[in-house]
């Protein structure tokens, strides 16, 4: 889940973005958080990062949140949005964005966990993605679409089921913690980590999947077969 904070104070964002993380935690959620200072950085990143939730600001300098929202609304994007304040005057103009929230300054722990729990329980929330870096920028990866990933030099190479490959701008290392076990990833090889769900078949040395094949390291071998098997047996008994 990608989860956007805006505003203009350093501290509460850290807060809130502590208490997001630890209701993420709690619920077993991937969670990615990504913090602006003002509506205009907001705004520029919205144009390549996809959100599934704002937490925005009202009271900020230059563009305030209430316009903030008005823009990310012109922009044609539906993305819930709760409002933070730390006054209630400005509770009917968060009704005219369609905001999902309006939640008061300092935020109440339970309450912050009560909306998100409602946040949840109303959205569906997509596929789990991951957003990477690229030469060009950023692009979005569903998770589910990827066979393998491949480190080579500094990027790291995502094969997708539909045949194409992607170069990210990430650190191989960053890609393990996204790519986990507990997704249905394993690092077969010190430069793959293979989608358990898209292996077709594998021998001691080399995992296929799809049309492509990769290699598994002898001294991963006997911890892929494992993870693979217990894998296929939880995905069979789900």
């Amino acid at each position: 889940m990608n989860i956007a904070i805006c505003d203009d104070e350093i501290l509460f964002t850290r807060e809130l973005s502590s208490l997001l993380t630890h209701w993420a935690e709690k619920n077993d959620f991937s969670l990615t958080l990504y913090p602006y200072s003002n509506g205009d950085d907001l705004l520029t990143a919205l144009r390549t990062i996809p959100v599934d939730l704002i937490f925005l600001d009202i009271i900020m300098p230059l563009l305030n949140g209430i316009d903030t929202a008005r823009e990310i609304r012109s922009m044609g994007l539906t993305v819930p949005v709760i409002f933070l304040t730390s006054s209630r005057e400005f509770a009917l103009d968060s009704y005219d964005v369609k905001a999902f929230h309006y939640l008061l300054k300092p935020v109440n722990t339970l309450k912050l966990f009560s909306v998100m729990d409602d946040f949840f329980k109303t959205y569906h929330v997509p596929a789990e993605t991951f957003v990477a870096h690229t030469a060009d920028g950023f692009c979005s990866i569903t998770l589910n679409d990827v066979d393998y990933l491949e480190a080579q030099n500094k990027q790291v190479l995502v094969c997708l089921s539909n045949g194409t490959t992607l170069k990210i701008r990430e650190l191989f290392v960053k890609c393990e913690g996204v790519f986990t076990p507990e997704k249905g990833f394993f690092k077969c090889h010190r430069s793959y980590i293979v989608n358990l769900s898209h292996i077709k078949q594998f021998t001691r040395t080399m995992v296929t999947t799809g049309i492509s094949s990769v290699p598994i390291s002898r001294n991963n071998y006997s911890a892929f077969k494992d993870a693979y098997f217990s894998y296929m047996f939880d995905s069979n008994s789900g």
